[in-house]
């Protein structure tokens, strides 16, 4: 299991890279820097452009009610459900099966997960891929703006007790060092796999990879180290930061197509809109 996660993205670049893309022309440079966006001494330029755009630079009042409420809907109704799922969740943490599921994806969402992104970038510089390479920078820069901008502001925030502390759904601390809201395993995962689904082309390929960020918040939760909520809050935070990175960092390499991303209310419910313009 924990090789599926590098085997998926290896078969979604392979999928995206052309045949002639070591012969395209050199990519576009995002502002105030030099030579391809992806180079190494433009990604701390690309990093605070990114983390800009994350943050809602060119949204308006509207865009952020939108965002919000349709936030709000689906972490409450996770809220309700905190408690008597991590019960369920306690129940089975004897069961064997479980506890090796939980043992086998969990590393996608931490220290494994990260260095992967980079393995990709560094592949990707190595054998003159631009796509793997892109794909690799996106990634870090995915994961880095979960963590800075979300995971550590938001656990510090919050202080909430884990499920194993037996302190309840409830137990709110802010500064206290609590660190279950948000789960940032989940965050991680989820950053990575709208990267992945960002770059692949083949829809097995989207798919897989939130279905296993998906089995690393279910992991959390069967550890008993998050609730229902926390795990729901970080895959929204990892998969609107890693479709933003991907949106803004296509458009830089892509200058002749605009690619946007904002928020819009659908009938019966709150989505987002990704627009290209040509």
């Amino acid at each position: 299991m924990r090789v599926l996660y590098p085997l998926i993205l290896s078969a979604g670049l392979l999928s995206a890279q052309a045949p002639s893309a070591d012969r395209s022309p050199p990519l576009p440079s995002p502002p105030g820097a030099t030579g391809p966006i992806d180079r190494p001494s433009n990604l701390p330029r690309l990093l605070l452009s990114d983390t800009r755009r994350v943050l809602g630079s060119r949204w308006d009042r509207q865009d952020w009610l939108l965002a919000g409420a349709g936030a709000a809907a689906i972490l409450g109704t996770a809220l309700l459900l905190d408690h008597p799922l991590d019960r369920s969740m306690a129940r089975s943490g004897s069961l064997h099966d479980w506890d090796r599921a939980a043992k086998a994806v969990e590393p996608l969402g931490s220290a494994p997960g990260a260095l992967m992104a980079i393995g990709v970038y560094l592949a990707g510089t190595a054998f003159h891929a631009p796509e793997v390479r892109a794909t690799g920078t996106d990634a870090m820069l995915a994961v880095a703006i979960s963590e800075l901008a979300f995971v550590v502001p938001l656990k510090l925030l919050a202080g909430r007790s884990r499920p194993s502390a037996n302190r309840g759904t409830h137990d709110l601390h802010p500064f206290s060092g609590g660190a279950s809201f948000p789960s940032g395993h989940t965050t991680v995962s989820f950053a990575l796999a709208s990267v992945i689904a960002g770059h692949a082309d083949r829809p097995w390929v989207s798919w897989t990879a939130y279905g296993l960020a998906g089995l690393v918040g279910v992991a959390r939760m069967e550890q008993r180290s998050h609730f229902l909520s926390d795990v729901t809050a970080g895959a929204l935070a990892g998969a609107f930061v890693g479709k933003v990175v991907v949106a803004h960092n296509q458009g830089l390499r892509h200058p002749g197509i605009t690619v946007s991303l904002a928020p819009a209310l659908l009938q019966g419910g709150y989505g987002m809109t990704l627009a290209a313009r040509f």
